[in-house]
């Protein structure tokens, strides 16, 4: 299937800084990841620390903060870790949160429900 690629809007949850980018979906991830100058320039404020374990196995504690995020018409304010990556990525919770997933047969995302951000 090769990588998942996805357009999406990205902001401080007030709305007042956003920016159109190109993610990674990575289902291997549990977070959202943007790099440090990203988030510098949207002007999210981390609200704490976290430790993740990275592909190689290290562990390293990394701000995190909630973000606006909208994909394929849905939209919601959710986790984002801020830390160095070549490449934007979307993790599981972001798909989960907006009710999308990776279509395994057309390598792009699709509705996993009929509906967005829920309370169930």
């Amino acid at each position: 299937m090769g990588y998942v690629n996805a357009k999406a809007t990205i902001g401080n949850p007030k709305r007042t800084m956003t920016q159109d980018v190109e993610f990674l979906v990575e289902t291997g991830a549990f977070q959202a990841a943007i790099p440090k100058a990203m988030a510098e320039k949207l002007q999210l404020e981390a609200a704490g620390e976290i430790s993740i374990t990275l592909a190689d196995k290290r562990e390293v504690r990394v701000p995190i903060s909630l973000a606006y995020l909208k994909l394929m018409g849905r939209e919601s304010i959710l986790p984002v870790v801020i830390i160095d990556v070549p490449k934007p990525l979307l993790g599981v919770t972001t798909l989960e949160g907006l009710g999308l997933k990776i279509d395994s047969v057309s390598g792009g995302l699709e509705y996993s429900r009929p509906f967005g951000v829920a309370l169930l």
